[in-house]
Formats: C-alpha cells, sequence, structure tokens
C-alpha cells in the first residue's frame, strides 16, 4: 500500500506542540545563542566599532559567513549559486522591461533559488540526524556510566543529578562500596562538553573502575588517571588537549575520608545546621595535564548527620537569560535552608532551583551534584 506525506498531521502535531513560550524562545533563545555561535570569531571586532549601521553591517557579514565556512566546498558553491539567484530575483522586478513579464521571471527564479536553498538544507539535515543517531549512541552507553539508581550504603545517604549541556556530557559521578564499609567515589567533569569530553570521561571512569582493585586510595587513583590520559594524548605540548578535573575520594571506618582534589570546585563540608564549614581542595593541577604530577591529599572526618557536597562548575556557572549567574552565594543559601535533610531531598531542591533559575535556557556546560550525608549512630 502506497504511502504519502501526511501535511495536514504534521501541521496539526506542531500546533498542539507549540506554545507561546516556545516561539518567545525562537527569539530570545535559539536565535541569540545561534547568532552568538556564529559571529564569536569576529565579535571582538564588532563590539569595538563604535557606528551603530558598521556593527549592523558587520554582524551581517560574518553571520553569513558563518554558515557558509561551515559548508563543504561543493555545498558553498551550492549556496552561492542560490543566493545570487535570489538576489538576481529579486532586483529584476525593478529592471526594464514590461511589468508581468518581469514578475513572472522573478517569481520563476526565487522559486528555483529556494529550491536549491531547500535541497541544501536537506542534506545538511540527513548529515546532522546522521550524527545524531551517533550521539544517541554514544548517550545510552553514557547512561550505563552515570548511574541513575545509587548504591545503598552502610551508615551514608547519597543523593545526585546530572544535567547534561549536549547529548553526550563530560560529567561523572559514580559510588562504589569496597570491603570493610569502605566506599569510593569519583566525581569529575572533563574539559568541554559533547562527544569529546564523553570520550575523556569514559576513559576516566574505565582506568578508576580498574585502580580500584589494585590501590583504592585517592593519591594512587590520581596518580593512575594522570597516567593514562596522558598517554591517550592530552598531554600533548601542542594543538587543543583535553584534560579531567576531578576528585578521587576514599571513606574509611567512621567517617574518616581522604580526597584528591585534582583541577576541581572544593568539596563542601556541610554541617548540620546547613553551615558550610570548610571547602575541601583548592588550586591543583587537573589530571591530564603535566606528567608525574599528583595533587596533594586532604583528609578528614564526616560527623554524624554532616555532609559532604560535590558539584562541577557548570552549577554556580550556569547563566540565565538575563545572564546572571547561580553562584555560590546561592548555593550556599540552599544547602543552608536545606539543615537537616536527606541527601537525596538536597540533591532534587538542587536540581528544581538550577531548572527554575535558568527557565527556558540551556546551560552553557553540564552539571553535576553529587551529596553524601552521614547517618546517625543513634537516630
Amino acid at each position: 500500500m502506497a504511502r504519502y506525506p501526511n501535511w495536514a498531521g504534521l501541521l496539526w502535531e506542531t500546533v498542539l506542540a507549540v506554545d507561546s513560550e516556545e516561539v518567545k524562545g525562537l527569539y530570545s533563545v535559539h536565535w541569540r545563542d545561534a547568532g552568538a555561535e556564529l559571529t564569536a570569531d569576529f565579535r571582538d571586532s564588532i563590539e569595538r566599532e563604535p557606528k551603530r549601521w558598521k556593527r549592523f553591517l558587520m554582524t551581517a557579514n560574518a553571520g553569513l559567513f558563518g554558515p557558509t565556512r561551515r559548508l563543504s566546498p561543493p555545498r558553498r558553491l551550492l549556496f552561492a549559486f542560490a543566493f545570487l539567484l535570489a538576489l538576481w530575483g529579486a532586483f529584476h522586478v525593478f529592471s526594464s522591461g514590461d511589468w508581468p513579464d518581469r514578475a513572472i521571471a522573478s517569481v520563476i527564479v526565487l522559486a528555483l533559488a529556494f529550491a536549491l536553498l531547500l535541497a541544501l538544507i536537506g542534506m545538511e539535515l540527513v548529515d546532522k540526524l546522521r550524527f545524531r543517531d551517533e550521539l544517541v549512541m554514544a548517550r545510552e552507553l553514557q547512561a550505563e556510566i552515570v548511574p541513575n539508581v545509587l548504591p545503598q550504603v552502610a551508615g551514608y545517604e547519597l543523593g545526585a543529578f546530572n544535567r547534561v549541556a549536549n547529548t553526550v556530557g563530560g560529567d561523572i559521578y559514580e559510588f562504589a562500596p569496597l570491603e570493610g564499609g569502605r566506599l569510593a567515589i569519583l566525581f569529575g567533569d572533563a574539559s568541554g562538553h559533547g562527544m569529546a569530553a564523553g570520550l575523556v570521561m569514559a576513559v576516566a571512569h574505565t582506568a578508576w573502575r580498574v585502580q580500584l582493585a589494585v590501590d583504592p586510595s585517592p593519591t594512587a587513583v590520581a596518580k593512575t588517571l594522570n597516567q593514562v590520559l596522558c598517554r591517550t594524548g592530552t598531554c600533548r605540548t601542542q594543538g587543543a588537549r583535553s584534560f579531567f578535573a576531578g576528585i578521587p575520594f576514599l571513606f574509611e571506618s567512621g567517617g574518616r575520608f581522604t580526597a584528591v582534589v585534582a583541577g576541581h570546585p572544593p568539596i563542601l563540608h556541610v554541617d548540620r545546621q546547613g553551615q558550610i564549614v570548610e571547602k575541601i581542595g583548592e588550586g591543583a593541577y587537573p589530571l591530564g595535564i603535566k606528567q608525574g604530577v599528583v595533587p596533594e591529599a586532604h583528609s578528614g572526618i564526616l560527623g554524624e548527620g554532616e555532609l559532604l557536597m560535590f558539584h562541577s562548575d557548570g552549577l554556580t556557572e550556569a547563566r540565565n537569560a538575563a545572564g546572571e549567574e547561580f553562584g555560590d552565594a546561592r548555593v550556599a543559601a540552599l544547602l543552608l535552608r536545606m539543615a537537616g535533610a536527606s541527601a537525596t531531598a538536597v540533591a532534587e531542591v538542587l536540581s528544581a532551583s538550577l531548572l527554575s533559575f535558568l527557565g527556558r535556557t540551556a546551560p552553557d556546560d553540564d552539571v553535576s551534584v553529587a551529596v553524601v550525608r552521614r547517618l546517625s549512630l543513634n537516630p
């Protein structure tokens, strides 16, 4: 049985799926993001131009150059031909000759230009769909690394959430219960986001898992991760480099812990009243930057009812549509308000607060949070 495109169904689906806020977002979010991305290489020179009309022309020129540069050479020629046809059709109507003939010729030329542009968009869309399928597969593999269900660990309560900026993210958290009531944690953030960050994260996660069976101490883990990442080429001296800002962490008995904070935002130690009493780790090299570097190990004790909060820099640096940062102060206020709450509740409130703060603005970077609360022995 022959099948035909159901344009009416597609139209009705579109009408039902789009609301007024999404329509507004086409300009306030998506159009602005696209414009910023396409003109990023020329932003400084545009902003230095004092005359508004020149800034407009420079922006239009950069905006046209941006997508053209991203096309393959044959598609650039097709785009240039369609663009010139469109210009010729638009100006032909004002040329000399009989007006109806000019109008008909202009319509034909514009229709041809439109058809060529539609064909070009179709080819680019097919490429994007193929790439998206690969990203979806990578996302499914990543979902098996970042746990949706956290383990049950005697004496501790765990909570976490992860929000990726692209289909594939570079953030990781995982909890590994060990013999003797110990708990190993890996929390980290690969540089950038997208497929490259996801690959670095996967390499770091695999190396961490292997090292746990040999020596789970954070110093040994950090040394191994640094060696493995340097062997993959992240320690190269020229060209783009990737790295892993991470926290290998180990709970011993009685709430004692050891941590290495390698180029990552510090761990927040929060008391029973919700006050941040300590920020653990600052100023070390990320892993995969320099051969032979082992960051300093930090030790401490997590008291009963207290919690530790790990977070990627994507949390505090997330910006809403107005350009305002989520910020450290907002995190501290939320922790104070959630004093005594479970680790799961703290993570859920942070996630909900971030989503409310961002609105329809997508985060520029991956955002991850992990919360560990030590349970009271005599509740």
